[in-house]
């Protein structure tokens, strides 16, 4: 792996929230993001309330 070739980008969006990118510097692709975008996408959804991802309850 060529660690010269990898960005990290760290974007605020929201308080005391964040998303962090690997970026690929020669393609500007985003190769890892995390919270992934469809994860980050809920914080938006006023209906979406913490731990209905996943159901627990067997």
């Amino acid at each position: 792996m060529d660690t010269g070739r990898y960005r990290l980008s760290i974007e605020a969006i929201g308080a005391n929230r964040f998303v962090y990118k690997v970026l690929d510097r020669v393609t500007g692709e985003v190769i890892r993001q995390l919270p992934r975008e469809d994860v980050a996408k809920l914080t938006s959804d006023p209906t979406y309330r913490g731990g209905k991802l996943i159901d627990t309850v067997v």
